[in-house]
């Protein structure tokens, strides 16, 4: 129950307050500090913008884009800026005694990566040794990766630099690797012609959330109004960005940059919605239980304590934020009563009767109150398991590639398109050849590795309008709309031959295999999707009698 002191300082923060905001229709100037530079990754805040969603919070807000010299949760913390976008390296930050508040969550799960070019001899993630790496600021889930993976940062010698914020010391061979988000480099390599390998945190377990909005304490506790409102606002702006892409990519060329065309800012939005999951996570929604996950795998790798606190770290927005010199105002006034009330006695007295009515109701009051307060975080863990449950409908949990019951609802409704359109689509089937002796050999664990890692090669080749699935045990499948069967041969033998060169390290030694995989077009050799289904299996099948670690095309 909120105390009697609480309810009088927000009753005098109301008194004082809510008749000056009436009367000041200034708006509030407030900045934002981008972790990159201006792109699809930042389209909710444009939205907010644009929409005027941040204007009618009475706010005035300028977006700042990151740069090599410039440290945005410092900038946060020195009170250049307000608010931040941040990593979950925010969690060492806090652990360093500096007082962050995550405000909410975008990216469900981060899309920080290395690669490195075919070119460079860099394989597997522990080619990197001696190797010279761009990283940028804020990576430290990278550099858990590396230690999980068993590479000792700095003992490995590899000669990390600060990041450009550019490829263009990838393609001119002064870096071997760099750090990207898989939603954005990608496309400008595909572009190029480069054939590349994507090391992906999660392929070592390490799935960490990604772009977090962020604030100062201080200003959350000077200012919780304007937290509220920039938050609220902001959240609003990416439910609408990411339902408004087309809008959103015209807008980000005209107003902020033409660094990347509207192809590449499309790419970027359909590489972000499975890492953001609009269609299943609420915008902001985080779990403290995941956040203490990530805490536990920096403690487990040293770099975190194991005492850490997370007092202070997470933005409640149900709670009552009530600024310091409000309780002052308040200790004034409650002063000023009690003499007043000692000149007012013999009045008390003979209002006595109602003010034991009074008291009555307010005990009532605060009675539903909290009742009110229990419904409310039932209703929030309700919606969260909600959320969870909605997740493991559609996605396999271990490669976050979409599931098998999800593919037939999806394979039907895209025939029916590509007829209307007069497209052919392809379908190529793929399973890991010697999974069970993976398994076997090196263990579950390992073999869990390989499926994820190829889970990553996938989700890194595919185009924007592809659907990667994880079919069931070591098999995989591709619906590809719009494509023919050459074209579709191609894809599954680039993923194979990128497969072929994947290693996963362990104890005994290298664990490396092969895929097979069957290749089958709508119309041409099925006029449906059960059909569909049946002969790219069947050219799988062929493929694995005739020796596997091939491409087989079904027959017409």
């Amino acid at each position: 129950m909120i105390g009697p002191l609480k309810i009088l300082a927000a009753a005098l923060l109301l008194l004082c307050c809510g008749p000056c905001a009436l009367a000041d229709q200034a708006l509030r100037h407030i900045g934002l500090q981008l972790l990159w530079k201006h792109q699809f990754q930042f389209a909710g805040y444009y939205a907010a913008q644009q929409q005027g969603f941040y204007r009618e919070a009475g706010l005035d807000v300028t977006f700042h884009e990151a740069s090599p010299n410039k440290d945005s949760v410092d900038a946060v913390l020195s009170g250049q800026y307000e608010f931040g976008v941040g990593n979950s390296d925010l969690l060492l930050y806090k652990a360093s005694g500096r007082p962050i508040v995550v405000l909410g969550v975008v990216f469900q799960h981060s899309s920080l990566a290395l690669v490195a070019l075919e070119k460079s001899g860099i394989h597997n993630i522990h080619q990197l040794t001696g190797k010279r790496v761009m990283i940028e600021p804020h990576s430290a889930e990278l550099i858990a990766y590396l230690k999980r993976e068993g590479i000792q940062v700095p003992q490995s010698r590899i000669k990390f630099f600060p990041h450009s914020f550019g490829v263009e010391e990838l393609l001119n061979g002064e870096a071997d690797a760099m750090s990207v988000y898989s939603t954005d480099e990608p496309y400008v390599l595909d572009q190029a012609g480069l054939n590349y390998s994507v090391f992906s945190p999660r392929s070592a377990g390490i799935d960490f959330y990604g772009d977090n909005l962020f604030t100062s304490k201080d200003f959350l506790q000077a200012q919780p109004g304007v937290v509220a409102a920039f938050r609220q606002a902001s959240l609003r702006g990416w439910e609408y960005a990411m339902a408004h892409p087309e809008e959103m990519a015209d807008l980000i060329i005209a107003h902020y940059s033409n660094r990347k065309n509207k192809d590449q800012l499309l790419y970027e939005y359909e590489q972000m919605r499975p890492l953001l999951r609009p269609d299943l996570v609420a915008a902001g929604y985080m779990y403290p239980g995941r956040w203490q996950h990530i805490a536990d795998v920096y403690t487990e790798l040293g770099m975190l304590p194991s005492d850490f606190s997370f007092k202070d770290f997470l933005y409640d927005p149900d709670a009552l934020h009530i600024p310091a010199w409000v309780y002052w105002a308040t200790g004034v006034v409650l002063g000023f009563s009690l003499f007043a009330g000692g000149c007012a006695v013999y009045i008390l007295k003979i209002n006595r009767r109602l003010s034991r009515e009074i008291a009555q109701r307010k005990v009532m009051r605060d009675e539903v109150e909290e009742a009110n307060q229990s419904l409310r975080l039932q209703i929030k863990q309700i919606q969260s398991l909600q959320d969870e449950l909605r997740e493991q409908a559609l996605h396999d949990p271990l490669t976050n590639l979409y599931n098998r019951r999800y593919f037939h609802e999806l394979l039907e409704r895209e025939i029916a398109q590509n007829e209307r359109d007069g497209k052919p689509l392809s379908l190529v089937m793929i399973d890991i050849d010697y999974f069970k002796q993976i398994n076997d050999t090196y263990g579950h664990q390992t073999g869990d590795r390989v499926l994820v890692a190829l889970a990553d090669i996938i989700r890194s080749a595919i185009r924007r309008g592809d659907s990667a699935f994880r079919f069931g045990g070591e098999e995989f499948v591709l619906v590809l709309p719009g494509i023919g069967t050459e074209v579709g041969y191609e894809r599954a033998e680039t993923l194979r031959k990128i497969f072929a060169e994947l290693s996963v390290l362990t104890d005994e030694g290298d664990a490396r295999t092969t895929l097979s995989a069957g290749v089958a077009t709508w119309p041409i050799h099925a006029a449906d999707a059960k059909k569909l289904l049946h002969e790219a299996d069947k050219a799988l099948y062929v493929a694995k009698e005739a020796g596997r670690n091939r491409t087989v095309i079904a027959e017409n």
